[in-house]
């Protein structure tokens, strides 16, 4: 068991030397090649451009179907009666409509079945399956050949600076707090943050809440060019700290949220801490192609 004089050494480790340069951690050839990437992973058949949809059931029977007149309307090429989702509490059957030829995680679906949040029913380039906002269940609806895909027209950034890698410390909590934040649509998600990563921008401090991802750090953030330059909502995601307590924050991979392309995407808006009155004039820019 760690002695407290132990617990003190580590947590005075982890907030010292805050504010210098890090050296770069990425060349730009590399960073580019990231943003090549996540453009290319945008646009494929399972990328965010993909999503078409996005509807709440009410308790009880809702109809599927690219009928306009379903209660969760499905693009073509779904059948116009697809099936019925009952929903009963937290639980969600399926029934397909028979004849529909809908396929249940790439098989043939040939009768009722509770759906589990990783199922996914199909009709040609159509899916759809579970999603949650907050205590709300939906179905979330994608289609390859969906307008926002087709149509979209390419992600902007600002050009790679080395001063944008930033050397933070990481100042932890006494224990990760659970917070809840709004979603774009106002239902609330719940996160683990652990700490604060601390660092300078032209001599003023800048204290980011840290979400857990996994083993990295997750942040939710805006700078003082949202609406302008940068949208409302920006992630960044970061190493978990080294054994000196620093973290390197590569603002060149600030990226946007689906929902900076997409209208039916659930995305957490930032904490309160994190609504940065500076400008970050670094990684994706805003979104100009709707």
């Amino acid at each position: 068991m760690r002695t407290r004089a132990a617990l003190v050494l580590v947590l005075a480790s982890a907030i010292v030397g805050a504010g210098q340069a890090a050296p770069p951690a990425r060349n730009a050839a590399e960073t580019q090649a990231w943003r090549i990437q996540r453009e290319k992973d945008l646009k494929s058949e399972t990328g965010w451009l993909t999503v078409a949809g996005l509807v709440f059931l009410r308790p009880g029977v809702n109809t599927a179907g690219s009928d306009p007149d379903s209660d969760v309307p499905l693009p073509a090429p779904a059948p116009r009666r697809a099936g019925k989702f009952t929903r009963e509490a937290a639980a969600v059957w399926f029934e397909p409509e028979p004849g529909s030829s809908l396929t249940l995680n790439g098989a043939p679906l040939g009768g009722r079945v509770q759906l589990k949040p990783q199922d996914r029913l199909a009709a040609g380039g159509v899916s759809f399956h579970l999603h949650e906002s907050g205590d709300r269940i939906g179905i979330r609806i994608r289609d390859v050949n969906s307008e926002l895909r087709r149509e979209f027209k390419g992600l902007r950034w600002f050009p790679v600076r080395d001063e944008w890698i930033v050397d933070a410390r990481f100042v932890p909590y006494e224990a990760p707090k659970a917070i809840t934040v709004p979603n774009v649509l106002g239902d609330f998600e719940r996160l683990t943050v652990p700490g604060d990563a601390v660092f300078t921008v032209n001599g003023r401090e800048v204290r980011l809440q840290a979400a857990q991802a996994g083993k990295r750090l997750w942040f939710i953030f805006s700078d003082g060019r949202s609406g302008r330059d940068t949208y409302r909502i920006r992630f960044l995601y970061a190493d978990a700290p080294g054994p000196d307590g620093h973290v390197t924050l590569d603002f060149n991979r600030a990226y946007n949220p689906p929902c900076a392309y997409n209208p039916y995407t659930t995305c957490p808006v930032p904490p309160p801490q994190n609504r940065l009155r500076i400008g970050i004039d670094a990684g994706e820019r805003i979104y100009r192609g709707h």
